[in-house]
């Protein structure tokens, strides 16, 4: 089932920090949410789990309101890992390991690929990938566009307090979009796969 996301809005307190966001989530796709610190990819990421409440817009799983899924029913279809609670727990890839075990219709992972050397997040890619070609619905929030190219069939990028580009990653993480969302100039290199990877050179003038 397709996760639907319907001109949202999501306040932080009395703050608003994202509005207008649209997008449409496929399973058995990887999809990354970029963006700067502070940019409301997390939050956003809770939404999606129905664990933030919108302020304006909705978020539908199958057509259906993610607030009217019973507990149970949304446990079922919707798996989230938070970064924080990993921490606590000292459970970190155990978590990430036991959710995409269980093989949920979605999973939504907060920054899956921090604090790991290259080689376990290269490892980590490969899995989340994996998962993904099996049928789930794979969502992860990151701040490096290097990675998001990397990992993503499709890159929900926010910046200013909006959704400033959604699409496949070659047209999300164009030139233009980056400056918007994170003020840096990229150069693209090609990987072994034939990927686009946009690495940051420098801070766009001010």
């Amino acid at each position: 089932m397709k996760l639907s996301i319907e001109n949202l809005a999501l306040n932080r307190g009395e703050r608003r920090v994202l509005q207008g966001v649209d997008a449409v989530l496929v399973p058995g796709k990887v999809t990354a949410i970029l963006g700067a610190a502070g940019a409301g990819k997390v939050l956003l990421l809770r939404a999606l789990a129905g664990r933030a409440d919108a302020d304006a817009g909705h978020v539908r799983l199958g057509g259906r309101l993610i607030g009217r899924l019973g507990r149970a029913e949304r446990a079922r279809a919707i798996v989230l890992v938070e970064r924080d609670r990993r921490r606590l727990l000292g459970r970190g890839p155990a978590d990430l390991a036991a959710a995409l075990a269980a093989r949920p219709g979605w999973l939504l992972a907060e920054d899956p690929l921090s604090a790991l050397d290259p080689a376990a997040q290269l490892a980590r890619i490969v899995q989340l990938r994996a998962a993904a070609a099996q049928g789930t619905g794979i969502v992860v929030t990151l701040a490096d566009p290097v990675l998001a190219a990397r990992v993503a069939d499709a890159v929900l990028l926010l910046g200013g307090g909006g959704m400033i580009a959604f699409g496949a990653p070659g047209e999300a993480l164009a030139h233009q979009p980056l400056r918007a969302a994170f003020g840096v100039e990229v150069m693209m290199i090609g990987d072994a796969q034939g990927r686009l990877l946009p690495v940051p050179i420098g801070c766009v003038p001010a």
